[in-house]
């Protein structure tokens, strides 16, 4: 049987496609501070929500973090991804922000197809439950954050699923990245 001798080829023209995206960012430019990284939702109000696996946000404004799976150097993960506390009230539409904020030495891939898609549960309608990174409130190599715009109709602890698919990168790899998401937001 003969073998071809471009077997490996399409590995490493991959590996080339992706090399230019990860280039060119020589992160200088500190993480921007929360009030830096406010959603632009316009005249929503934010609502309160908190991971379900992890301890329920008290309100005290801070927003619920999940570090990445990654690991940087020093054994950091390589991003952190938070879900932004407030208030939801029935019949107002409200806004939960969702961005991922990568660690020291990594950035946002810009390049790559970045998208947001939430499920909402029963009795809440969501604005808009699938976004592309032209969507994002915020979108740069320090963060992407996306708001997600929604309307309760009935009160309660209201647990909504999705997938928030994005990459970092290093100078010299990157990781594409696809975050399961679940959390609750509490309407009033």
């Amino acid at each position: 049987m003969r073998q071809s001798k471009l077997h490996g080829l399409p590995l490493l023209a991959c590996v080339l496609l992706a090399l230019p995206a990860c280039a060119g960012s020589d992160n200088t430019e500190a993480a921007k501070s929360k009030d830096d990284n406010a959603a632009k939702s316009g005249d929503v109000a934010p609502v309160e929500a908190e991971p379900t696996a992890g301890k329920p946000v008290e309100g005290d404004g801070n927003p619920a973090t999940k570090p990445g799976d990654g690991d940087a150097a020093g054994g950091a993960p390589e991003y952190t991804l938070q879900i932004e506390p407030a208030d939801a009230t029935v019949g107002t539409q409200s806004a939960v922000a969702i961005r991922v904020v990568p660690k020291e030495t990594w950035h946002i891939n810009l390049e790559y197809p970045t998208s947001l898609k939430v499920e909402a549960p029963a009795g809440v309608t969501l604005a808009n439950a699938s976004q592309k990174k032209g969507d994002a409130v915020k979108l740069d190599e320090q963060s992407c954050e996306f708001a997600v715009k929604l309307t309760p109709s009935e009160a309660g602890d209201k647990v909504f699923t999705g997938e928030f698919k994005f990459a970092v990168c290093q100078d010299d790899a990157c990781a594409p990245k696809t975050e399961k998401l679940e959390f609750t937001v509490a309407v009033k």
